[in-house]
C-alpha cells in the first residue's frame, strides 16, 4: 500500500504540465536566438544558467511567500485562483493563435534585450522564462497544497519544467531548424488549449469555493 497521500500524482501532474505550457520554451527559444547572436559558446551558456537560476529563485520566492501576501494584501486563495484564471485564459488565448504572449515581454523590451550585456536576468529569466503566469501558477498551486508531499511534488515539478526548459535553450538553434516555424507554432497550440483548460479548471474551482457557502446557506 502506497505511503503517499491520495491524489499526489494528479497534483505533481497538473502543476508539471500547467508549468510547462505557460512558460513555453519553445517561443523562448527565437528571443534566446536573436539576443545571444555573435557571442561566444562559453557566454551563451553563462547567459543560459543565469537566465534559468533567476527564473529558479523567483518561482520558489513566490511559491513560498505566497500565503503572506495574500494575507499582506487582504485576499484569499480564491480570489486570486479566478483572477489567475482570467490572466492565464487571456496568455492561453494568445497562444492557441501562435502569437507570442504581451504579458510575458513588449516588443519594446524584446528590442531594448538585444542592446543589453546581461540579459540573463531580464528579459530572459525575468518575464520571458518566469512571467506573471507563472507566479500565478505557482502561488496558486502552494496555495491549493493540502500537505507536505504536494508541497513537495509541487517543487520537483518546477525543477523538471526548469531543466526542461534549460535543455530546450540550449538545444534552440537544431530544435527550432528541426521543427520548423509551423511545427513550433502546432506546438504552442497545443500548449494553449492544455493552458487554457487549465485556466477554466482555476476559475471554476475560485468560484465553487467563493459560491459554495452561500448556495448552501440559502438552500
Amino acid at each position: 500500500m502506497s505511503m503517499l497521500p491520495e491524489g499526489i500524482w494528479a497534483f505533481a501532474l497538473l502543476s508539471f504540465t500547467s508549468l510547462f505550457a505557460i512558460t513555453n520554451p519553445l517561443v523562448a527559444a527565437p528571443l534566446f536566438m536573436a539576443i545571444t547572436e555573435g557571442h561566444t559558446p562559453q557566454e551563451k551558456l553563462r547567459t543560459l544558467r543565469l537566465a534559468v537560476t533567476t527564473g529558479a529563485v523567483v518561482l520558489v520566492t513566490f511559491a513560498l511567500l505566497g500565503g503572506a501576501i495574500f494575507q499582506f494584501l487582504g485576499v484569499t486563495i480564491h480570489a486570486f485562483r479566478i483572477a489567475g484564471g482570467i490572466i492565464i485564459f487571456g496568455m492561453a488565448a494568445e497562444m492557441l493563435q501562435a502569437k507570442p504572449s504581451r504579458l510575458k515581454s513588449t516588443s519594446e523590451e524584446e528590442a531594448e534585450a538585444l542592446m543589453k550585456s546581461q540579459v540573463g536576468i531580464t528579459p530572459l529569466g525575468v518575464p520571458m522564462i518566469v512571467g506573471p503566469g507563472a507566479i500565478t501558477t505557482v502561488m496558486v498551486l502552494a496555495g491549493d497544497a493540502p500537505g507536505f508531499f504536494h508541497v513537495v511534488s509541487l517543487f520537483g515539478a518546477m525543477a523538471l519544467v526548469l531543466g526542461s526548459i534549460y535543455l530546450v535553450l540550449r538545444a534552440a538553434p537544431w530544435i527550432t531548424e528541426l521543427l520548423g516555424q509551423t511545427g513550433v507554432n502546432v506546438l504552442t497550440r497545443i500548449m494553449g488549449l492544455l493552458l487554457a483548460v487549465v485556466a477554466v479548471q482555476f476559475v471554476i474551482d475560485g468560484v465553487q469555493a467563493v459560491l459554495g457557502p452561500m448556495l448552501a446557506g440559502s438552500g
